[in-house]
């Protein structure tokens, strides 16, 4: 059964009498089609096609899915700045491993290699660990056992008879409800023409009805095709909110796609879509570049307590080049009208936000963001994707203390030789009327190698763990897959030793055409056990033996003793 909600967006309320901070802009109403509960994914399974259904070709590297985006030249009211420290000093790391298993790629049997690069995700509930990458994704016991053979991505939207079925285009990201006990699964789906992305423009969302992550599933289908200005929906992100499914997205326009148009931020209906019910809705604020610059993420809320406010909404942030800062923007939606209202948006020529400077900064690859990172063996140089921050941006409330965390990669040394390392944040009091920046620092252990895709997140102790890739050509280290963490009662922006958790033995090379394949990760993801709220998992890539097409990914966990 599917339900045809609407058959173009609809605009919103207008301005209503609000401060030039706090408006309700015309609302986009996206087309948004509910499509039925799956069978059980467990007997879906049995037949389900060989590899992906009308996916990339084998062998092949995806579609570019990360466009340039426009830069940001907006430098008004930064403010003054505040150096973040930079760490090449640390302290003997804390955090005990334990566990450590092969993820999808073709290390795992039963894995069919589309593409590059894996956009590694990983999510946690009670009893299992779901990791997930460009077009399968792998259902796990806690011990690390597969439950199943490696799933299409496209598994869940079985039977919707429109692209989300019939194509397994990838970009996926996954989460565990904990509140409601769900998990909720989401990829994009398109057309392609020319090589490029061409509509409808699709992004296919299952929401499990029960915590069985191999059980059925509630389907929907968003339409960005009709929005104006219409366009493609990359690289989308996902938070948990009470309120909402919040997701941003970055928008490339027309059809086939083109440049840049800007940004989506949107939110669902969390509540009816949970439920199964046909008449949830998906609200976004109008597609723009708020300022330019690079993605926003949505805040995603971890642990059990909700933020101490929530009347303006959840969080939208972004990296400011031009300001050099963080920037937060606040989206509420009032789903009975269809309307949503942005603050601290929209208030000028390109829009006003929250705005917390962090001082000089050089993105990775002496300002250009792009690929530079060296491995060892080959002249191929590794994407840092540093013009954004790194999904998640991880909320925790902890008794009234309200921590947001997130990480991007920056160049350690400006114009020298060196290529990338981590920058990690901590805001505190986020949703407030005065955010401020707790913590950063630029973590650069030994100031040798590099380290970029990472994650970031928090436990219920306030201790903290990074994820990231690390390579070392002059060292000979292949891109490898490393944590570095800090107990809450650390020096303020410090991290402690490294830990390398998995050794990678090989680099990615350049493909048969003579060109090098330079995508790596795109994205990966930091969880924290909700059982516990202390064990972090972390998804990274590597590479076994040089070539292309040939990445491998490794789920692992880490507890810092104390936490219970």
């Amino acid at each position: 059964m599917r339900k045809q909600l609407a058959a173009a967006f609809m605009l919103g309320a207008g301005l209503l009498g609000q401060s030039a901070h706090a408006q309700q802009a015309p609302t986009l109403v996206l087309p948004m089609t509910y499509f039925g509960t799956s069978q059980p994914l467990y007997q879906l399974a049995i037949s389900q096609p060989t590899g992906s259904i009308d996916g990339l070709v084998p062998a092949t590297e995806m579609l570019q899915k990360h466009g340039p985006m426009l830069t940001d030249t907006d430098m008004g009211g930064v403010g003054s700045s505040v150096a973040a420290p930079m760490q090449s000093l640390t302290q003997p790391a804390f955090a005990v491993p334990a566990q450590n298993f092969e993820g999808p790629g073709v290390g795992l049997p039963g894995f069919v290699m589309t593409g590059a690069p894996p956009d590694t995700t990983v999510a946690v509930g009670p009893n299992h660990v779901i990791a997930w990458v460009n077009s399968m994704y792998a259902v796990y016991d806690k011990a690390g056992n597969l439950l199943s053979v490696p799933l299409n991505g496209n598994l869940p939207f079985t039977g919707m008879g429109n692209l989300c079925e019939s194509t397994n285009r990838g970009d996926p990201i996954l989460q565990y409800d904990r509140r409601a006990d769900r998990w909720v699964l989401s990829q994009f789906a398109f057309n392609v023409s020319g090589g490029a992305p061409a509509a409808p423009y699709l992004q296919c969302i299952a929401v499990s009805q029960t915590n069985n992550p191999l059980g059925a599933y509630h389907r929907y289908a968003i339409n960005f095709s009709p929005v104006s200005p219409s366009g493609f929906n990359d690289y989308g992100k996902l938070g948990i909110f009470d309120d909402g499914y919040y997701t941003a997205y970055n928008v490339f326009g027309g059809t086939p796609a083109g440049g840049n148009t800007g940004s989506a931020l949107c939110a669902s209906d969390r509540t009816k879509m949970l439920a199964g019910d046909p008449s949830a809705v998906t609200l976004c604020a109008p597609i723009a570049f708020y300022g330019g610059g690079a993605s926003f993420l949505p805040a995603d809320v971890d642990g059990p307590t909700a933020p101490t406010t929530t009347a303006q909404g959840n969080i939208f942030m972004r990296y400011s080049f031009g300001g050099v800062s963080l920037r937060l923007m606040k989206f509420k939606p009032d789903f009975a009208a269809n309307t949503a209202t942005l603050t601290n948006g929209l208030g000028g020529a390109h829009g006003s936000f929250v705005n917390l400077p962090v001082g000089p900064t050089t993105v990775a690859c002496n300002g250009a963001a792009g690929a530079c990172v060296a491995q060892p063996t080959t002249t191929t140089r590794l994407d840092t994707l540093a013009d954004r921050l790194m999904y998640r941006a991880a909320y925790r409330n902890r008794g009234g203390i309200d921590s947001l965390m997130v990480v991007q990669s920056v160049d350690p040394d400006g114009p020298g030789a060196r290529s990338s390392a981590m920058r990690w944040y901590e805001i505190r009091n986020p949703f407030g009327a005065a955010p401020t920046l707790f913590q950063n620092a630029t973590y650069d252990p030994g100031k040798s190698g590099d380290r970029w895709m990472g994650s970031i997140a928090m436990d219920k102790n306030g201790n903290m763990l990074m994820g990231y890739s690390v390579a070392n050509a002059a060292a000979n280290q292949f891109p490898s897959i490393a944590v570095a963490g800090r107990l809450r009662s650390d020096i303020r922006n410090t991290m402690r030793a490294e830990q390398v958790a998995w050794v990678g033995t090989g680099a990615q090379t350049i493909r048969a055409s003579g060109t090098a394949l330079t995508r790596w990760g795109d994205y990966t993801t930091m969880q924290v056990d909700p059982v516990d709220d202390c064990t972090f998992w972390f998804i990274g890539q590597y590479i076994q033996t040089n070539g292309v097409f040939n990445w491998r990914t490794r789920v692992v966990s880490h507890k810092f003793p104390g936490c219970n």
